[in-house]
């Protein structure tokens, strides 16, 4: 009779079939030589019909037979056979379940586990259950009773003899994840902790954390020296600086310096101030508009980085929010659209800004008097200032545009009427006074363009006398807000 055989409740075939439970949960829990080991002793219950002793499995596996025993310890430990007798060693094989964990432990197997995890643990006792849970993850994630003890001293060491036992089995289970099953490779992977530990204290005081380095840390100490390539010097200034109370907030800062290639303590400061100076210029421009934002970084995406990226400077985005607010534009989408059109016009700066509004003063001013020679009663509204825009471009003074006003006193379109006036005089050549004829007549148009090409288009602000502008005091500067009526951008 084999030394193997089927429990009466297995059944008993001539071939020799597997159960597919033993695929899906008993054969990723198991090395090579369990398997070899369960499965030829599985064949032996099928096929075997005289006596086959441990000594000839031994012999066919090219093994020997303590380690055949031990794999079907191993085995019995998980339900799928029972060691019926030591001597002879007998086994008989039982159906699988679909647990694919073991359900109970030989008596006395961790024993010695046991009392060397609560003579690390002196300030508690270690009751059964915790005991139980240390067992189970040992048997779920094949960790070595050496290699958890080595995990429970470091967790002993970093967090005082009085440890949770959750604590430690956290850290195992981490552990684990990353295949440190071993006292090989749990040593090593603690010997790195250990040869940074110094470092990650200083990250810890840093950013205001009064304890020990612990697993956690050190891997997030890894991450931002080993992936993200920054050097101690600069995590610990870049947690300084930032004033980060957790690791976690510390660790999306480096993130987000990390996205922004800023790794040096210099670049992380610039960094820093820079962002800091936006956000003081995002409050004082919401606050010039009156309006509110509890959270002031979406005011600092939408709007104040991307009027910044255009070339727009701080002086020029307070003075534009002082204008909006006077011109009753008192919303950032208001603000918004000022800034794009002034800046399709070429105007970024607070002194060309300020020189254009001068200018249109200036205009306005000028255009008024050409009202009073005509006799014309209302407000210069756009076309009128790119008229005279366009006169100015042609070559005409202000003394041939005022001498040309009084032809078109009584017209209906006085504006129009002098714009084909000057295109009449463009045509024949007459820019100065003594040249004018006594008496002039032209066919006045029904449009505003007699087709001379009345006006140039919003281009003519673009010129050098806006850009190479001069510095205003900001009384000046309040002034040109007050004084022009409306002024469309």
């Amino acid at each position: 009779m084999a030394f193997c055989s089927f429990a009466k409740e297995a059944g008993k075939s001539l071939t020799t079939s597997i159960d597919n439970s033993f695929f899906t949960d008993y054969l990723t829990e198991a090395d090579g030589e369990a398997v070899k080991v369960y499965l030829y002793g599985l064949y032996l219950c099928r096929n075997n019909e005289g006596e086959f002793t441990l000594t000839d499995m031994a012999k066919a596996l090219f093994t020997d037979e303590e380690k055949i025993k031990d794999c079907f310890r191993y085995w019995e430990e998980f339900d799928a056979v029972s060691v019926t007798s030591d001597d002879p060693f007998l086994v008989k094989y039982l159906p699988l379940t679909t647990y694919g964990r073991p359900k109970k432990f030989r008596s006395g197997k961790y024993d010695d586990f046991n009392k060397s995890m609560q003579s690390l643990i002196t300030d508690r006792m270690i009751s059964t259950n915790e005991y139980a849970e240390y067992i189970s993850v040992m048997e779920d994630y094949n960790i070595r009773p050496d290699a958890m003890l080595m995990i429970a001293k470091y967790c002993v060491d970093t967090s005082g003899t009085s440890v949770s036992g959750r604590y430690i089995i956290n850290k195992a289970r981490k552990l684990a994840m990353q295949r440190i099953t071993t006292v090989e490779a749990v040593e090593a992977e603690l010997s790195d902790y250990n040869s940074s530990s110094a470092e990650v204290q200083k990250v810890l005081t840093a950013v205001g954390i009064k304890r020990k380095a612990d697993i956690d840390d050190f891997n997030y100490f890894s991450k931002w020296t080993s992936e993200l390539m920054f050097t101690p010097a600069s995590v610990i200034f870049a947690a300084k600086k930032f004033k980060a109370k957790t690791l976690q907030r510390l660790d999306g800062v480096l993130m987000e310096l990390y996205g922004a290639k800023k790794f040096s303590e210099k670049e992380i400061s610039d960094y820093f101030d820079k962002k800091e100076e936006v956000a003081s210029l995002s409050k004082e421009i919401t606050r010039k508009l009156s309006v509110y934002y509890e959270v002031i970084q979406p005011v600092v995406d939408t709007y104040v980085n991307p009027w910044l990226s255009l070339g727009f400077e701080k002086d020029s985005l307070l003075f534009i929010a002082d204008f909006c607010f006077k011109r009753r534009r008192r919303t950032l989408e208001s603000m918004d659209e000022t800034v794009k059109n002034l800046y399709k016009q070429g105007l970024v700066t607070q002194s060309a800004i300020a020189s254009y509004l001068k200018k249109r003063g200036v205009d306005e001013e000028f255009i008024k008097e050409i009202f009073a020679l005509t006799g014309e009663d209302r407000k210069p509204n756009e076309w009128d200032r790119k008229t005279l825009a366009a006169w100015r471009e042609w070559g005409f003074s202000d003394d041939m545009i005022k001498a040309a006003a009084p032809f078109a006193a009584g017209k209906s379109s006085p504006m129009v009427y002098i714009n084909a006036i000057l295109g009449d005089w463009k045509s024949k050549g007459i820019f100065s006074p003594d040249k004018i004829p006594e008496k002039q007549s032209v066919k006045q148009n029904s449009g505003k363009n007699n087709g001379v090409g009345a006006y140039v288009d919003g281009d003519t602000i673009k010129s050098a006398e806006f850009k190479l502008a001069r510095t205003y005091t900001k009384a000046e500067l309040d002034a040109l807000i007050d004084d022009i009526e409306n002024v469309d951008f």
